[in-house]
């Protein structure tokens, strides 16, 4: 119990040494702080270019404001180091947010950090000859200031990647927004368009291709993919998509194959600007076609490799019309019959009428080629010698091909 109460004493001895040299430290150097302030103030404009150039008064006062109050916060943290920080965190992150806004990058704001500190270090070096300081004050100054300066940097910092951060969030918005102005019908003036994208930076180009994009696997897509800064891009579902200036070269395609790894993409046709809505109107219904399995099933589907396919399916109710109305005279034979005399129909229609190459394409002898054209013929009448009539059953018999549908 005694060497107990002895270490308390001992213990009690140590924080009353250390109070008495907080408070000593402290009261030396609150009367040099406002010469301190002009001192890192002036060192801050004359060795970073971008905080000397000429100032309004009320920039000069932000800077001085600044410096006052970390010189300040500094020493009375020297002398009540149990000080509340909420205030003081807050206000410096608040001046890293100041800085990412103004466009200073971290290098300026660390250089101008480091400065102060050199500047304050100056101080103290001064302070010691004069009061002549202990070494063990020396020492224990040069700890505090330090811890003090990385706090202050790491807390700057942090608000200035939040900045950082909205600033970009706030440019994805706004460029978002010029996607939409785009896409939108009835068409927005022109001169709207032009506007935002002066705002955003973004040049209005004469063409452009839009691209459609498929949810990864795990339901979410790939957010900005660094496919290029001219690419507007709206990523979020339920319809992800993107405007690429045209004409789409090979090695974009490659890039939107690499950026969306694990998703499909189809690319609308080069279109005027004007037209981006049908161009991923159609970059759209080859998305769909892919995950029917009308079309193959590959990473990047380029819409004017499948031309005829999109036109044809590109209506599913026209294309229900056409096939009633050109197809219909089929329904008078029994369905593996039927299936039979529009294989042999589609065949024969291909082959431009010869019998040889439908039977070859068939694998059948072209007397059973000769024999079912018979039966067609007799049901179908003028139609097959009147081309409007013959292209529409074409049509709609290659429409029900590419969908793996039997009349």
């Amino acid at each position: 119990m005694v060497m107990h109460a002895g270490n308390v004493v001992v213990e009690g001895g140590r924080l009353a040494v250390m109070e008495e040299r907080r408070r000593r430290l402290a009261m030396l150097l609150r009367p040099e702080l406002p010469s301190l302030v002009e001192e890192i103030v002036r060192e801050i404009r004359r060795s970073v270019p971008e905080y000397g150039r000429p100032l309004d008064e009320a920039h000069s006062t932000v800077l001085r404001d600044r410096v006052e109050y970390g010189v300040k916060l500094f020493v009375d943290l020297l002398e009540y180091p149990h000080l509340a920080r909420t205030d003081a965190d807050r206000t410096f992150r608040s001046i890293g947010r100041a800085e990412g806004h103004s466009g200073r990058t971290l290098d300026q704001l660390h250089a101008a950090l480091r400065i102060g500190g050199r500047v304050a270090w100056r101080r103290v070096a001064r302070v010691e000859r004069q009061r002549a300081l202990s070494a063990v004050d020396v020492s224990w100054l040069a700890d505090r200031l330090f811890v003090f300066l990385d706090e202050l940097a790491a807390l700057s910092v942090k608000g200035y990647r939040e900045a950082q951060t909205r600033a970009k969030d706030a440019g994805r918005g706004m460029r978002r927004r010029l996607l939409q102005l785009i896409l939108k019908r009835p068409a927005v003036a022109k001169s709207a368009i032009t506007e935002l994208a002066r705002t955003v930076g973004w040049t209005v180009p004469e063409q452009c291709a839009l691209v459609a994009v498929d949810a990864e696997p795990s339901g979410h897509v790939r957010a900005d993919p660094m496919l290029g800064a001219d690419i507007l891009a709206d990523l979020r579902e339920p319809e992800p998509c993107l405007l690429l200036p045209g004409p789409v070269t090979t090695e974009r395609l490659q890039r939107l194959s690499a950026a969306f790894h694990g998703a499909h993409v189809a690319v609308g046709p080069t279109v005027a600007i004007a037209d981006a809505a049908a161009s991923l109107r159609w970059a759209r219904q080859a998305l769909r076609l892919v995950g029917d399995g009308v079309l193959p099933d590959v990473p990047v589907t380029v819409c004017g490799d499948h031309w005829s396919t999109l036109w044809l399916l590109g209506d599913p109710g026209l294309l229900k019309q056409v096939t009633k109305r050109r197809l219909s005279p089929l329904n008078a034979f029994p369905t593996k019959q039927r299936a039979r005399l529009a294989g042999t129909l589609f065949a024969w229609l291909q082959s431009q009428g010869n019998v040889q190459e439908t039977a070859s394409k068939l694998q059948v002898h072209p007397r059973t080629v000769r024999y079912r054209m018979r039966q067609v013929e007799e049901i179908f009448g003028e139609d097959l010698r009147d081309p409007n009539a013959r292209f529409e059953i074409e049509a709609a018999l290659r429409a029900l091909k590419l969908l793996g549908v039997a009349y």
